[in-house]
């Protein structure tokens, strides 16, 4: 159907329905019936001009029909499902993230804790960019920070400092998990030569990476570096751990 005046008619018609989508649905059906319209008057022999006049004629007047319509198709209703639809999405992508954050990893709460613990004890976090790979795991040491008293469920004696550090494992696949601390042996060795033990404490898991929180009890503070030493079967990843600007 090939006419001018009736894509005027429909244009004049729906420029009265303020909701874009109400609009677009609104001109198709219009469209529809002017078509059938159309096509009636052809088979009753009329000319293409002659039939495409009267069925725009007998659509009535565009903007008589546009304000009626208008009334039923009120832009506030659209805007609020519209509203309403990106709502729920938000909502459950929410859902998802908390799912991802506390089902999965589910110390994460603790973990948070312990991080948030630190904070409050004066610990001054410094960035690190050790990494190292093993098996299926990319280990990267995130931050590293000093602090006195003030581990969750632990009483430092005045005059003793931890050594708090945030080490993250990544994988490419989803179905791994963090991987298994509990058989791996954690060390720390500072640049004075002192050796201590380090405890994991707290995990955050997602899908393809995991972090987890490696504290040292009873560090010496005036360290300048220090190295984590992780053992994993016949593996060992050194880390060096950045204190006060130097390193290893």
């Amino acid at each position: 159907m090939q006419w001018k005046d009736g894509e005027n008619w429909l244009r004049d018609a729906v420029k009265y329905v303020k909701f874009p989508p109400d609009r677009r649905r609104v001109r198709e059906e219009l469209y529809e019936h002017m078509l059938s319209r159309n096509l009636e008057l052809l088979a009753q022999g009329r000319s293409e001009a002659e039939a495409a006049r009267l069925a725009c004629e007998a659509m009535g007047d565009p903007e008589k029909v546009g304000r009626a319509l208008a009334a039923v198709h009120k832009p506030f209703w659209g805007y609020f499902l519209r509203a309403l639809r990106i709502l729920l999405i938000l909502v459950l992508l929410v859902g998802i993230v908390v799912m991802l954050f506390n089902w999965r990893g589910g110390d994460f709460r603790f973990f948070r804790g312990v991080v948030r613990n630190y904070d409050a004890y004066g610990a001054v976090w410094i960035g690190q960019d050790a990494a190292q790979r093993c098996g299926d795991y990319r280990f990267r040491l995130r931050k590293a920070a000093v602090a006195g008293p003030g581990i969750r469920e632990t009483i430092i004696p005045e005059g003793e400092y931890n050594l708090v550090m945030l080490l993250r494992a990544a994988t490419r696949d989803p179905n791994l998990g963090a991987p298994d601390y509990s058989s791996m042996s954690l060390s720390l060795e500072d640049d004075r030569g002192n050796r201590y033990p380090a405890y994991t404490l707290g995990c955050r898991e997602l899908i393809f990476f995991s972090d987890v929180v490696v504290y040292v009890p009873r560090f010496d503070p005036s360290a300048e570096w220090a190295v984590l030493i992780l053992e994993a079967g016949e593996r060992e990843l050194r880390f060096p751990v950045t204190l006060k600007g130097g390193g290893p």
